[in-house]
């Protein structure tokens, strides 16, 4: 995610929403955690994380992106096979496209490593 130095938070965690790395920015609690797995199964096309509200701009298989409407921050998320998820808080004016792909990417690569629980 280094080629994005805009990225204001980082959160990685699984589908059972167990969190394995979250900076300051984006410490998630269950609810938080429950309400993006709720946004990624297309539960919720506008919902609330971390007390801000957002709503689904664009989802694809391995990734959604959603917009703040007050245009402060989207929220960015990815997975590969839908094990790890890799969710980020961004600018608007950053390319979440282009992020998105990074947090895909990051996710697969989790997946293929050994877990970070049994460590």
């Amino acid at each position: 995610m280094s080629n994005y130095e805009g990225i204001i938070g980082a959160c990685v965690f699984n589908y059972e929403g167990r969190v394995a790395y979250a900076n300051e920015n984006m410490q998630l609690d269950v609810q938080d955690l429950r309400t993006i797995l709720g946004a990624w199964n297309g539960e919720y096309q506008s919902f609330i994380v971390k007390h801000i509200a957002f709503l689904t701009a664009m989802a694809e298989k391995n990734g959604f992106v959603a917009i703040n409407p007050d245009g402060a921050v989207s929220l960015i998320v990815g997975t590969g096979k839908g094990v790890w998820f890799v969710s980020c808080f961004a600018p608007m004016d950053q390319d979440k496209n282009g992020i998105m792909r990074e947090c895909i990417q990051a996710a697969k690569l989790l997946e293929t490593s050994v877990s970070v629980f049994d460590v």
